[in-house]
């Protein structure tokens, strides 16, 4: 079994997903919701990998931390639509800082913007997922 990750964006959704022993987080895709939909994207991966649950990097705001937002709604709306549809356990992990901390090192590597765009969404589902599986297995 494996746990899927998701970073929402506004445009695009980066995707990562755990190795079975759930102990390293693997980039997976990016989805560009002006192109492609979601649940059609997310029908073929349930199908290829057995996912027990989503990890979704979750936004909360350092200054306002009760505060909703229309980006957490959005998220909110989102996971329980995740959670009626695949029947999995929906894990809301804070994703503060990890898009700045991805560009940071894609920016310390020299990788130019061109390609720091297309990798960014799912390095940061990377970062996300990776620091829940490091929580976990602690």
């Amino acid at each position: 079994m494996r746990i899927l990750c998701l970073d929402i964006g506004s445009r695009r959704i980066g995707v990562a997903i755990s190795d079975p022993l759930k102990i390293a987080a693997q980039p997976f895709c990016v989805l560009d919701l002006q192109k492609e939909d979601l649940y059609s994207c997310l029908d073929k991966i349930f199908n290829e990998h057995q996912i027990e649950k989503i990890v979704i990097g979750y936004p909360v705001s350092k200054f306002h931390p009760d505060k909703a937002t229309e980006k957490l709604q959005k998220i909110d709306e989102i996971c329980s639509e995740l959670e009626r549809r695949y029947k999995v356990g929906i894990i809301k992990w804070d994703e503060r800082f990890s898009t700045k901390a991805v560009e940071r090192i894609l920016r310390e590597e020299n990788v130019s913007w061109q390609k720091r765009k297309k990798v960014v969404d799912k390095l940061a589902a990377v970062y996300i997922l990776q620091g829940y599986l490091d929580f976990i297995n602690s």
